[in-house]
């Protein structure tokens, strides 16, 4: 298995299907990246206005008495505005795995030179598992670790979070064995039918039956993936510094066209982002399905492994 050959046939057949299956990458990675940014925006004013750098107010009273400002005397767009966050969060849950399982199913059908028709299908039959799957991988993610110490730091302060800061990086060391070996857990769910405990065994026993060609792989996609997620904070970056500049030009944000203004500059940015992360989550998945391909097949002595 040539490992730069495989991620070329990735990038070949982004490039050649982006059309088809850029939905199933975007609608995801939009509703992520609004989630992440409001996450994000959220840990801010509490932190500022935290203990640590505030005796006034603390955690989401802040957000609370920034919202009542600017909505004092606008209740429909704030009742809007709560239906839009719980229409993102519940269509974050369901999309994510039905489209992910989308995704697989789709980039396989079209290495096969098949039609993707019926790909959809195979996702929300197969959401269950991989909603599972999402659970398990969630729990020792980034997003989870970043949320407890940023608990820990706003509640008991930085000599409480140095003391379980060991802790919490044994935790980040062992998300990583637990993503790194059922890495193509996905992808025995998805392609081979497997139920969830049998696809993290089957995975298990390919990596470390691949271990060498596995690393490549993973670091390859995490060197690639780097870049586009640092241009994805670049563009985050931004609805940040709009949301900073209130506190300056307090009395043009609090106005209806400062509103609007604000929301179209976070929305352009918001959707730049997520087509960006939409691009590299097909190329990521096509070169992981590649991978999973060559890899069952050496494993069923179909294919001899090529350096």
């Amino acid at each position: 298995m040539n490992v730069r050959r495989i991620v070329g046939q990735g990038l070949q057949m982004t490039n050649e299907h982006f059309k088809k299956l850029i939905w199933y990458a975007f609608i995801p990675a939009f509703l992520g990246v609004v989630i992440s940014s409001a996450y994000l925006t959220y840990q801010y004013y509490t932190l500022i206005n935290s203990p640590l750098f505030s005796t006034e107010q603390r955690d989401i009273w802040a957000i609370y008495d920034l919202f009542k400002d600017i909505f004092a005397d606008r209740l429909v767009i704030l009742v809007t505005l709560v239906i839009l966050a719980i229409l993102v969060v519940l269509g974050n849950i369901l999309l994510k795995p039905i489209f992910n399982g989308t995704l697989i199913n789709a980039l396989m059908r079209l290495e096969r030179g098949h039609s993707i028709d019926g790909s959809v299908e195979v996702g929300i039959r197969k959401f269950f598992p991989l909603f599972e799957f999402g659970i398990l991988t969630s729990a020792f993610s980034i997003t989870a670790l970043f949320t407890q110490s940023f608990f820990i730091l706003k509640l008991w302060g930085q000599n409480a979070l140095f003391f379980i800061l060991p802790i919490l990086l044994f935790v980040a060391m062992a998300g990583l064995m637990i993503n790194f070996f059922f890495v193509y857990s996905e992808y025995y769910i998805v392609l081979e039918d497997k139920k969830l405990i049998k696809s993290l065994v089957e995975s298990f026993y390919l990596v470390i039956g691949n271990l060498r060609k596995t690393i490549l792989v993973l670091l390859l996609m995490i060197l690639i993936g780097a870049r586009a997620i640092l241009n994805a904070l670049f563009f985050l970056l931004i609805p940040m510094l709009v949301i900073f500049l209130t506190s300056y030009f307090e009395t043009f944000f609090l106005s209806m066209i400062g509103i609007v203004l604000m929301a179209v500059i976070i929305l352009v940015v918001l959707v730049a982002s997520a087509y960006l992360l939409g691009f590299f989550q097909i190329f990521a998945t096509a070169v992981w399905v590649l991978t999973f391909k060559q890899l069952r097949l050496k494993s069923l002595g179909i294919e001899h492994d090529e350096e």
